[in-house]
């Protein structure tokens, strides 16, 4: 890295030097969780802090950004049942990252992100950074390697349902472990997998959704289909993955209130 940017390298003085008017702490919330037969436990937190990771790397040396270690067990419940899935409840994960938030604060940065791997985290992190906000007044993020990933077309022969329906151990997140830690994954094992999801405007998420459990609908554990995932697929996913987190990042540092007067009569 052009600077050090992983705080927990530093010692208490250096941590204290840095310019904190605009600087960025960002936390990975991983998860350690089921992902069907042919990924590992660990792949949420591996995407978090992995594309993190290689985003920093690339950042210009006068982006102010830093990158915590990252959480890698939080609310993952509705995995129960599959062996190895370990998860903390809503109320834990919650104050867990309110009391790190508030670390981040008494050390004087003003701007946090929460970079998420987990979709059963979403939720939390929605109470949380609002309650961060109002509480510290710090400017608090959430986000994810694929909040400005721009995803290609599926290549033949993959399901097209991965598109809309494809949420877990699905095409994106086999690639980007693929390019990631490639040994760790079993692509003899990788399956297609979906819910034989009742035709109704309710659905598994989104504006109007049924809460649900993973065994509700998928008895090996993957909502998508995980094939045909080549190196080259793997790497381009990769590449959007971290261009869309250097964008992310240097939004997040450019972002600032503009706050109206009030008007009270």
């Amino acid at each position: 890295m052009p600077i050090e940017r992983f705080l927990p390298h530093m010692t208490w003085p250096e941590a204290k030097q840095i310019d904190k008017t605009n600087a960025l702490v960002v936390l990975p919330v991983g998860a350690t969780e089921q992902h069907g037969h042919h990924l590992p436990l660990y792949t949420d937190t591996i995407i978090s802090s992995g594309v993190l990771e290689r985003a920093m790397k690339r950042l210009d040396e006068k982006v102010p950004a830093y990158m915590l270690s990252p959480i890698t067990i939080s609310k993952s419940n509705e995995h129960r049942g599959f062996p190895g899935t370990l998860w903390i409840g809503a109320k834990t994960l919650y104050d867990v990252l309110f009391d790190i938030a508030r670390s981040v604060h008494e050390s004087g940065f003003r701007k946090m992100c929460f970079f998420n791997g987990h979709g059963g985290n979403v939720g939390i992190l929605h109470a949380v950074t609002r309650d961060i906000r109002d509480e510290f007044g710090m400017t608090v993020f959430a986000g994810s390697a694929g909040t400005f990933m721009e995803l290609p077309d599926l290549p033949e022969g993959v399901d097209p349902r991965d598109k809309t329906m494809g949420i877990h151990a699905n095409f994106t997140e086999t690639a980007l472990i693929k390019a990631l830690a490639p040994e760790l994954v079993r692509e003899d094992k990788a399956r297609p997998c979906f819910p034989n999801y009742p035709k109704s405007g309710i659905g598994l998420v989104g504006g109007g959704y049924a809460q649900w459990k993973t065994e509700d609908w998928s008895s090996t554990g993957v909502f998508g289909d995980p094939t045909h995932v080549s190196e080259t697929i793997a790497q381009d996913f990769l590449e959007r993955a971290v261009t869309g987190t250097i964008r992310f990042i240097e939004e997040m540092i450019a972002y600032e209130y503009d706050r109206p007067e009030i008007v009270d009569n």
